[in-house]
């Protein structure tokens, strides 16, 4: 569905009072399953249209209905910068002064953590997700996940359309490309990456089209 068509169909949620009812658990599950569901068909594609504002308020409002991203086999994971910083607190790496807070998923060149909240220094998030835009303007959605016990964590990217370089606090992480939309990097090297973040933790999505670095290979 068109980005526009949705706009037209869904008037109250992008201008009325009806997506701060949602983002406030106030509307019933099945209520939200019927407003959403042309949104939730297509989740990915079409969120990758939306303005950061609503991307941003609709995966917020997936998360507080669990039930419903379900139904439409939609996994909505913990924002990415969040649980990469409670990574870096959990393994010990020192990172322990960065601020977090509401995350801006969307669509910024450089996504910010604020400083409003505190993860619990015992909290371990093994996954994440958000919607970046790249240095030329794209939108990307992008996972990590790390298996328990692992010594890997795997990044990921949609949609697969050119060769992106994923930097953490101004440091190369890793590259991801249409023919390796998922790759790994060492823990170790991530948790050492991250210790040298300064706050807030920032991440930039830089695109380049001609010539990326090997998956997993520091720059």
């Amino acid at each position: 569905m068109n980005p526009d068509v949705l706009f037209e169909k869904f008037p109250d949620i992008v201008f009325g009072s009806l997506r701060k009812q949602m983002l406030l658990g106030m509307v019933p599950a099945d209520t939200v399953r019927r407003i959403l569901e042309p949104l939730l068909s297509d989740f990915h594609h079409l969120m990758l249209a939306l303005p950061s504002e609503l991307r941003a308020d609709f995966e917020n409002i997936l998360r507080l209905y669990p039930d419903v991203a379900e139904r439409f086999a939609i996994s909505i994971k913990p924002p990415v910068l969040e649980s990469l910083r409670s990574m870096a607190r959990y393994a010990g790496s020192g990172v322990v002064h960065m601020e977090v807070g509401e995350l801006d998923l969307a669509a910024e060149p450089q996504a910010r953590l604020s400083t409003d909240d505190e993860l619990s220094v015992g909290a371990f998030a093994n996954e994440g997700q958000g919607f970046f835009t790249t240095d030329r303007g794209g939108s990307v959605y992008i996972e990590f996940f790390h298996p328990e016990g692992a010594d890997r964590v795997y990044f990921e990217y949609k949609p697969c359309r050119t060769n992106i370089e994923i930097y953490l606090g101004g440091i190369y992480t890793i590259s991801l490309t249409p023919r390796n939309p998922k790759a790994e990097i060492p823990l170790d090297r991530l948790i050492q990456i991250l210790g040298e973040c300064s706050a807030p933790l920032l991440m930039e999505i830089k695109e380049n089209p001609e010539s990326p670095v090997p998956p997993g290979q520091a720059k």
